[in-house]
This record gives structure tokens, sequence and C-alpha cells, in this order.
């Protein structure tokens, strides 16, 4: 297993793809929910409070990607990940979403489509590079401290738990 650095200031690929594709899913189940309007937009969560939730599982450095959106990166049990966030406002604080992402040397595509059916954190695809674990994540209304807290949980359990699926593999 080799956990590989790719530069997360590229973009990675299918993502804007796969960020609208899952903002119109998420836009079918709450469009009768919603009456605010574009003009009356709901603040999202402040990318520094994910920062600092961060810091619970190790080392985090904040820079910015190409467009000059907030870009965290990390580290947890000596396996490095990035969180990548967008929809954020013209200051790049308030974010709607964030993707975790963490990359690793390519693995055959069945093993990961069994990673896949069988965990519930965590989505695991082969690109060009290699492979890649993610988990997208909707800011959209703002996160409390604990549900932030409980999503970098969950991303850990993943992390670890994919480092682990990918040992076994060998």
């Amino acid at each position: 297993m080799h956990q590989r650095t790719r530069p997360l200031h590229s973009p990675v690929p299918h993502t804007a793809a796969l960020t609208t594709g899952l903002l119109a899913l998420a836009g079918l189940f709450t469009a009768g929910a919603q009456t605010t309007t574009a003009a009356s937009h709901t603040p999202g969560t402040a990318y520094r409070a994910v920062m600092e939730a961060a810091r619970t599982l190790g080392p985090v450095k904040m820079t910015t990607t190409d467009t000059g959106a907030p870009l965290l990166t990390g580290e947890t049990d000596g396996l490095k990940y990035g969180i990548i966030f967008s929809g954020c406002d013209a200051r790049g604080e308030q974010c709607e979403d964030m993707r975790l992402v963490s990359y690793w040397d390519a693995y055959p595509a069945r093993d990961l489509n069994t990673w896949n059916r069988t965990k519930f954190v965590g989505r695991a695809f082969l690109d060009d590079d290699g492979t890649t674990l993610d988990l997208w994540v909707s800011l959209a209304g703002g996160l409390t401290a604990q549900q932030i807290g409980d999503v970098l949980d969950w991303w850990n359990v993943a992390l670890t738990d994919f480092a682990s699926y990918l040992e076994e593999l060998k």
C-alpha cells in the first residue's frame, strides 16, 4: 500500500460534474421544503471551524486552490488527506460544501467496488492518477461544532479502515 500525494491545487477530475450532480440530486429532495430565494442565500459553514476541528486529528495547514477557495491539508495516523471547499462567499470564508479526499496508488476496480458495496462512508474510485477515497459533505445552512466533529470522526474511520483494507489486498 502506498498513499500517493497529488497536488490538491489541481482540479480533481470530474469534480465539477460530481458536485453539480450531487447538488442537483440534493435539490430534488429539498425543493419542496425550501422557501428561500437566491437573494436570501443561507450562509454556509466557516472553513475555519472545520480547520479547528480537524486539528483534533493531527496537523492541518490552510492554503487556497488555484481559484482561491480554501484548502486544508492534514495528516492523521500518518495518512494524508485534503479538504477542498467550494461555494464559498466572496471572502472565501462561508462555504456551501466540502470534499474530503485522500489519494493512493491504483488498485483494481473490483476491489474498490467491494469497498463501496460494503462501506457506508468514503467512496473509492480510480482516476487517471490512481485511487481516490473521498467524502462529499453539504455545509449549506451551517454545521454545528458537534456536526463538524462527527463528520471528521467518520472521515478518520473511513480513512484508517481504507488503509487497512488496502493493506489486506497485498
